[in-house]
């Protein structure tokens, strides 16, 4: 942890230093996508679901499940803050130019909303308009096999996964006993895993690690990791909003607990998700949108007009996954398991025009930090949210920005989705 603190301290540190050394050395920020999960949301179960996981009553959001909450959505605003500052100093942002950025969400209400309170944040004073495809219809940015622009080889898809693990996910699971039994007893508030069986109550312990065969567009799985895998993010959830575990009598609860029960979500996400064919096949359409809007000539499968210096994606946790995994992408900050996508974590793609002439791609994922996220601090150039240079397999060179030439980046999207 102590090395992951020293390296993010050193990539805040360049970040920071980035819009001095941009002018001095002559290169011009062109353009920026911005891929964001949702921010801090309720529980997708409701309470009473959660406390049959749970020695202690669990905490109650105002709003509901999978609504974006009022903090979550302060949050997001204090991340759009950040951006106008470090997007205005780097000379991309400038007065009150509102058509300067573009805004595109999935159509649920978390997304939309993420999408206003980044906005209200990054451009105060105009009218934020949050494109959408329409209540009830099918976004193929998030959902492409259901909008019918992808097919998925659903076979191919499981033995992608499959092969990972040997076919054995019982031997793979068995590697997270560590932080299997952390998460026994933080949630069964025992001193030592496997806590007592108490009746009504499922326990992490209880379903065997499977594949399963019910999954309609992608892998399921069963055991460990996909019973933590909701509960652990409900429980990040409500950390971030602020809920007071303390008072319903949950002891143990803190940064240091949490970081010993992610790798189970993550685990079970990486593996579901950034696998080689369920990734290609659920995010294929997405890299290409995005390669279109980074070219220096837009095609015309670009998101936002030809006026839109920044482009703001808002969707979820997996689509930052799928898209990682097609890709080959790789971050980490410090607090988080590599590759976690918390609530209002980004991937950032900037094209840059170098001195030479050369334009390229930096990539980097940038997210709050827990106590960012629980305390709501403001966000600025000097205190800025973690942020995590990002490499690109097969295109990026060496360098504090893992540049990635523009013709490379569209090579490997290119070559990614169509393998």
């Amino acid at each position: 942890m102590r090395l992951l603190a020293r390296f993010s301290a050193f990539a805040v540190a360049a970040l920071v230093a980035a819009p001095a050394a941009a002018q001095s050395s002559g290169e011009t920020l062109e353009k920026v996508v911005v891929l964001s999960r949702h921010g801090v949301r309720a529980a997708m179960s409701s309470p009473e679901r959660l406390e049959t996981a749970t020695a202690r009553p669990w905490p109650r959001f105002s709003v509901p499940p999978g609504h974006l909450t009022a903090n979550g959505a302060a949050l997001s605003t204090l991340f759009g803050a950040y951006y106008r500052e470090l997007y205005a100093r780097q000379g991309l942002l400038a007065g009150a130019d509102c058509g300067a950025v573009y805004y595109w969400a999935n159509v649920t209400q978390r997304t939309i909303a993420t999408a206003k309170a980044l906005g209200e944040g990054l451009q105060p004073g105009c009218a934020i308009d949050v494109h959408t495809v329409g209540e009830g219809k099918v976004d193929p940015l998030f959902e492409p096999v259901k909008a019918g622009v992808a097919k998925l080889d659903l076979a191919l898809a499981r033995a992608s996964v499959a092969g990972r693990v040997g076919g054995n996910l019982a031997a793979w699971s068995a590697g997270h006993a560590d932080a299997i039994a952390s998460l026994d007893e933080l949630l069964m508030q025992c001193d030592a895993a496997p806590c007592p069986k108490a009746e009504g109550k499922r326990r992490v312990y209880d379903e065997p690690a499977a594949f399963l065969d019910d999954a309609d567009e992608t892998v399921g799985i069963s055991g460990p990791e996909a019973f933590a895998s909701g509960v652990t993010e409900s429980m990040l959830m409500a950390w971030a909003d602020g809920q007071d575990f303390a008072s319903l009598g949950w002891k143990g609860l803190d940064e240091a607990a949490l970081l010993r029960v992610f790798p189970l979500h993550q685990a079970e996400f990486d593996l579901r998700l950034r696998s080689h064919e369920v990734a290609r096949t659920g995010a294929g359409h997405l890299a290409s949108k995005i390669l279109a809007t980074l070219e220096a000539k837009p095609g015309k499968d670009a998101i936002g007009g030809p006026d839109a210096r920044m482009v703001v994606i808002v969707g979820h946790d997996g689509t930052l996954a799928m898209l990682g995994g097609l890709l080959g992408l790789e971050w980490v900050a410090p607090g988080y398991q590599s590759n976690q996508i918390a609530p209002g974590g980004n991937i950032v793609f900037e094209r840059w025009k170098r001195a030479d002439g050369v334009r390229v791609i930096r990539v980097r994922y940038a997210v709050q930090s827990l106590s960012q996220l629980r305390e709501k601090k403001p966000l600025t150039l000097a205190i800025p949210p973690s942020a995590s240079p990002i490499f690109v397999p097969g295109c990026s060179q060496a360098g504090a920005g893992y540049d990635c030439p523009v013709d490379g980046f569209a090579k490997v999207v290119k070559g990614a989705v169509a393998r």
